[in-house]
């Protein structure tokens, strides 16, 4: 006895294929591929996603420490500026005291 073959169009299952089931098969059919291929691309946002936050991480560290690095400079100039400071007032008050 052979076994019957079933028609994937036939969504009925009464072994006639309608226009409209047709159009609901091919449907369905249609909407796999949509899903697939959003599956695809949203994998493929989700990669360059990663990537740029890769490259947008290892770029705030460069900028981090160019701003700890010139932080330091300008530290160290304010420090040397605040010392010549305070040594010309240091001058300044001995003048005034020996004029006195």
């Amino acid at each position: 006895m052979a076994e019957e073959v079933k028609n994937p169009m036939d969504l009925n299952g009464d072994g006639k294929i309608t226009l409209g089931e047709r159009a609901q098969y091919y449907a369905g059919k249609a909407g796999e591929k949509l899903e697939q291929a959003t599956n695809k691309v949203a994998a493929e946002l989700k990669e360059d996603a990663k990537e740029l936050g890769a490259k947008a991480s290892v770029k705030a560290k460069e900028v981090g420490a160019k701003a700890k690095c010139k932080a330091k400079e300008v530290y160290a100039d304010a420090k040397e500026e605040v010392a010549e400071a305070a040594a010309k007032a240091k001058a300044k008050v001995s003048e005034l005291k020996k004029k006195a």
